[in-house]
């Protein structure tokens, strides 16, 4: 695993084989791709190549603090990180990655869709337990303007993770994030044509999510007629709550039952010439 810059933006990744699909895996709002280096290592044990990388408004990428952002920016970040690729990846998106994956496969970008704990393309109504923590971001979710209150997204989102060393980690991790995003989210603005998503899709919930409650999920996937599956013991934070591993190696079990059935392949690469390239950061490096 090590550290690279793919399309401008910062990323981590990790080397694998060729006979299996790349994984390109999309952080939610308030977060950047590090939440994923965990579930990198494990998907680099099994063999797959795999890769995290943030989008704009965070890590000293403008505009500073998310000031501004609208969820067609970030679409455009995750397209541009793909055509650098080179290749249809299996998409991993948690929450608002989610909803960008759910659009990248209605675009025919990817070769697959997990979508954990995915932002719905419908009206994004939270559980009744997370409606007072959510009234403090309100004000900037209605005026678009950027968010920042990890507290708030600690009593709605890390009502999983126990462990307070682990929580406050996490609580420091977090970033701004653009109100002007949570508001098309929250209005349902972002829509999905299903009939133009075809490739295999599986949905993740958990029975304790006060941002998106596993009723959300079965919406999703019921417009997908994808497999869905919920964790009784977890809540929003599935990345880097316990049992995490768990969950990862899942998402590898059910990549490699569609690669048994030949319903998924190792990704093709664009450009022929480029069968042994992987594109980061402008360069092409070899993978022989």
């Amino acid at each position: 695993m090590y550290e690279s810059r793919i399309a401008g933006f910062p990323a981590i990744a990790a080397e694998g084989r060729r006979d299996r699909p790349l994984v390109l895996m999309m952080h939610g709002a308030f977060s950047t791709h590090e939440v994923f280096r965990p579930w990198i290592r494990c998907f680099a044990e099994h063999g797959y190549r795999a890769v995290s990388v943030a989008r704009r408004g965070r890590l000293g990428l403008g505009p500073a603090n998310a000031k501004g952002l609208q969820f067609a920016d970030y679409l455009e970040d995750s397209r541009r990180v793909i055509e650098a690729l080179g290749e249809k990846p299996v998409l991993v998106g948690h929450s608002l990655g989610g909803l960008l994956a759910q659009k990248l496969a209605e675009e025919d970008r990817c070769a697959a869709a997990v979508l954990v704990a995915p932002a719905p393309p419908r009206s994004l109504v939270p559980a009744l337990h997370a409606l007072r923590p959510l009234a403090a971001l309100l004000p900037s979710i209605l005026m678009g303007k950027p968010m920042a209150r990890p507290e708030t997204c600690e009593r709605i989102a890390l009502n999983r993770v126990k462990c307070p060393m682990e929580r406050q980690r996490i609580r420091e991790s977090l970033v701004h994030e653009s109100g002007a995003v949570f508001r098309e989210m929250m209005l349902g603005r972002v829509r999905i044509d299903a009939s133009k998503v075809r490739c295999p899709v599986r949905v993740i919930a958990a029975r304790d999510d006060l941002v998106i409650p596993p009723r959300l999920a079965q919406l999703t996937a019921k417009q997908y007629k994808a497999e869905l599956v919920i964790y009784e013991n977890n809540g929003h934070w599935l990345v880097e709550e316990p049992g995490a591993d768990e969950i990862a190696s899942g998402i590898v079990q059910w990549l490699e039952g569609k690669r048994r059935d030949g319903a998924l392949s190792a990704a093709q690469p664009c450009d022929e010439a480029a069968a042994d390239m992987l594109v980061v950061a402008g360069t092409m490096l070899s993978r022989a």
